[in-house]
């Protein structure tokens, strides 16, 4: 019995290694942070990254001691990857150890779909209805576009998923006492790490005690202990959790998120709209099997009492939370990305009407298609070129939204004016469903202008198009990324297979940039860990010209020209017409004394660069060297 659900395992993870891409790691600013956690903590045994991101031109601003916001579950994660990433880049280069990520972020969700079936399987369904779960959470909802994204909800998912499952094995399977318990201690352990990765999860854990409480039988003494195990690995993440918050935030009860965790300023029937029913951003249209699942759960209320009181006890305070939110639709994301920890759930919660009646097979196969069918969108197209399309008008909207941050919009003649960003979650013509649909036809069909146009080197000018109420300047496309991305879907087993060249855009190993950001971070502070951060980031990204420079400037500064020109020279030696790293090594050799060596370099630089602006200042300093005597 138990290979089939191996095997079962086992397909899925081919569907997803078939789709999984290795190019989108590192571009998102929620997982630069947390990745930067991981590196720090790999490298260096910190979890301080040095800096924070301004909230109104969200970029990254050096703030010594400053932790990143974010729960460090996913950063403990991507630990595994870390470990390979370094060795597998200084031997293959060009961003070949990225992959190793993104398989993580992979096997995770392959992972999420095996508990799915497994919670199928001891709610006492059959095999056709586990498969048919954990295939309906792996490909008929928005859990599979995020194999290759670097957001925390795959773990986070994960995460409750698990504990839900040994929750239910515990109460509901006939074993001895004490492997009960174990179980109960691991199921505590499992929610404990999802909120360590999600505070907003904490609202999962009064309907599971419900649950246990309910569960349990036998004589009160028994129960007591076995509720003691859950409560006991309960408290102890707890106890974790507080410290961590305590160590990083100065506060036990502070998660990171400062003002934010209080802004529930969203309408509820505005949330709720968008959550659920809104072609934007709506579950049931990203998750088509979340029709079945009020029907589903009406049928099983009597024969799994407890599972549907568990289930709706926790998507129903969740959702209503999640919809309160002022950032509800989780922004730049497919689909409603903070739903995806209870997508499993909800899987589960549908599956349970094949278990009653045949012929449910054929909804929930009708469903689980629609929902292969529209999550493939997002898996061909990333989800921010629709973002820098739609943002290609430059107007912004009149929307009727409360509980929105004020630097989102303006307010002109007694109305609030949106930009692009923002409506594409709200204005139904601007779907990302419809979007992503429009530029596969652009992509593969040249439709409504051939997408050569885009190409630099064109002779034509790219259009500006109508689409619904925007006009899109396409002209104003200089995102390089948005237009490569356009152009290919960057699966990472097809263009391994096909030998495509990848793009220097794409080629950056995250775990190197990383480095690099940290070191950036720490200059001002602390010059001797950003030479630490820069050296190791070197060692992966030889080719990396202002990294180089970078480094070199700052041994210098440290009183290491030696060291300077060493890392120049290595630099030199794979792109020996580099400019300005010819430049900066005639400066480190004039800095050190070294007349023969800085002539060598300045007159190596006038060769390379005749038509420098610099020259008249690079020949007036060789004319005074010549002059010094020797």
């Amino acid at each position: 019995m138990r290979w089939r659900y191996l095997a079962l395992f086992f397909l899925i993870c081919a569907g997803y290694l078939a789709t999984l891409s290795d190019t989108d790691f590192g571009w998102i600013s929620d997982g630069r942070v947390m990745l930067d956690t991981a590196v720090n903590l790999h490298e260096f045994g910190e979890l301080a990254i040095g800096y924070d991101f301004d909230p109104v031109s969200g970029r990254e601003v050096a703030k010594t001691g400053s932790f990143g916001k974010y729960g460090i579950g996913l950063s403990l994660i991507e630990q595994i990857p870390l470990i390979f990433s370094g060795p597998m880049e200084r031997a293959l280069g060009g961003g070949r150890s990225n992959v190793l990520f993104a398989l993580t972020n992979m096997l995770v969700t392959a992972c999420t779909a095996l508990v799915v079936a497994l919670i199928v399987r001891d709610l006492g369904c059959g095999f056709r209805a586990s498969a048919l779960a954990a295939a309906g959470f792996a490909f008929g909802t928005f859990a599979w576009p995020y194999i290759s994204y670097d957001f925390s909800e795959p773990v986070q998912s994960l995460s409750v998923s698990t504990g839900i499952w040994l929750l239910v094995r515990s109460v509901r399977a006939p074993q001895p006492d004490l492997s009960r318990r174990i179980g109960l201690a691991l199921a505590a352990s499992a929610l404990g790490f999802a909120v360590l990765t999600k505070a907003v999860l904490l609202l999962v854990i009064p309907a599971c005690l419900l649950y246990l409480w309910l569960g349990l039988e036998g004589p009160p003494s028994r129960r007591l202990r076995s509720f003691a195990w859950f409560g006991v690995a309960l408290a102890a993440c707890g106890l974790l959790i507080a410290s961590l918050n305590q160590y990083r935030f100065g506060s036990i009860l502070e998660f990171g998120y400062k003002q934010e965790s209080g802004q529930f300023t969203t309408p509820l029937s505005e949330g709720l709209y968008g959550l659920i029913a809104s072609p934007n951003k709506g579950l049931i249209f990203y998750a088509p099997l979340a029709l079945l699942l009020p029907w589903s759960l009406w049928r099983s209320r009597l024969s799994h009492r407890r599972e549907v009181l568990l289930l709706v006890s926790i998507l129903a305070p969740y959702v209503l939370a999640i919809s309160k939110y002022f950032r509800w639709d989780g922004g730049a994301s497919w689909g409603p990305r903070y739903l995806v920890p209870v997508l499993p759930l909800i899987a589960v919660g549908a599956a349970l009407l094949l278990d009653s009646k045949k012929w449910w097979v054929w909804p929930f196969a009708t469903c689980l298609a629609a929902g292969v069918a529209i999550n493939l969108l997002g898996v061909l197209v990333n989800f921010m070129v629709w973002l820098s399309v739609a943002g290609l008008h430059d107007k912004q909207f009149p929307l009727d939204l409360r509980g929105r941050p004020a630097r989102e919009y303006v307010e002109r003649d007694g109305r609030r004016w949106f930009p692009a960003w923002i409506a594409i979650n709200y204005e139904p013509s601007l779907s990302p469903i419809l979007g992503h649909a429009w530029l596969l036809r652009l992509r593969y069909l040249d439709r409504p202008f051939p997408v050569q146009l885009l190409d630099k080197g064109s002779s034509a000018p790219a259009p500006t198009v109508p689409y619904g109420p925007v006009q899109l300047e396409f002209a104003r496309l200089g995102d390089g990324f948005s237009l490569l991305r356009l152009r290919s879907a960057h699966l990472w087993l097809w263009d391994r297979l096909s030998g495509t060249r990848r793009d220097p855009i794409l080629a950056v190993p995250v775990h190197g940039a990383s480095l690099q950001r940290l070191g950036s971070a720490a200059e001002r502070s602390n010059p001797g860990r950003a030479v630490e951060c820069y050296t190791r980031a070197a060692a992966m990204m030889p080719d990396s010209s202002g990294l180089a420079l970078k480094l070199s400037r700052l041994q210098s500064e440290r009183g290491s020209p030696r060291d300077a020109e060493r890392t120049l020279l290595r630099y030199l030696a794979r792109h020996p017409r580099a400019e300005a790293a010819r430049l900066q090594l005639g400066r480190v050799y004039d800095s050190m004394g070294d007349r023969a060596a800085a002539l060598r370099e300045y007159r190596a630089y006038l060769t390379v660069a005749p038509a420098a602006d610099n020259r008249a200042a690079v020949e007036q300093r060789i004319v005074q060297l010549l002059s010094r005597p020797p």
